[in-house]
């Protein structure tokens, strides 16, 4: 019994801190915004190892990340690259945007930290990279981006009502997060 009445009294208190402690201090969570691209990569690899038995491929990207992925069938004979090599490699992957404009808990603080040039070693693990809006065709449903540390200007096309909702939500000139979701191997050859 006196377990029992412990246990209501410690609910009752954790249930009245709640409603006494001023809106300010109650945090709620806000989800930020993002949408999902398919995208392909090619890019000059170095080969950690190669499994012709089960066709995956372990590799390192120009930026540090090291990924682990199935090979497509028809992505070209395993047996001619060897591990420590270097490999020209052609992969799928899907690129989740996440906008930083939005208010919300750490938002501020996000945005500070993606404007860094040098991402940290954890990001690039994570194959988490920061994008800048270069450009928004809302005729055309397209935006284009570049990486916080420069590089190519991507342009993904927005070809559900979803991704057109979000390209309403965006100016040039914006930060965004970038994830990476790499899915297959779909070439590979050795590098010349």
């Amino acid at each position: 019994m006196k377990i029992r009445s412990m246990s209501v009294s410690l609910v009752a208190a954790v249930l009245a801190v709640g409603t006494i402690l001023p809106a300010s201090a109650q945090v709620t969570a806000v989800p930020r915004e993002g949408v999902a691209f398919s995208d392909t990569v090619t890019q000059r690899v170095k080969v950690e190892t190669v499994d012709p038995d089960d066709r995956t491929i372990a590799f390192t990207t120009p930026d540090g990340q090291v990924l682990v992925l199935p090979v497509s069938p028809n992505a070209g004979n395993l047996a001619n690259i060897a591990d420590g090599s270097t490999a020209n490699v052609t992969y799928s992957q899907i690129v989740t945007m996440l906008n930083l404009r939005q208010k919300g808990p750490g938002s501020k603080e996000a945005r500070r930290d993606q404007m860094n040039v040098k991402p940290n070693k954890t990001d690039i693990e994570a194959g988490r990279f920061t994008l800048t809006v270069t450009a928004v065709d809302l005729p055309n449903n397209t935006v284009s981006v570049i990486e916080g540390d420069g590089g190519a200007v991507r342009t993904y096309k927005a070809n559900t009502i979803a991704k057109q909702d979000m390209l309403k939500k965006i100016k040039v000139g914006d930060v965004v997060i970038g994830l990476t979701t790499p899915l297959m191997v779909t070439a590979v050859s050795p590098a010349n």
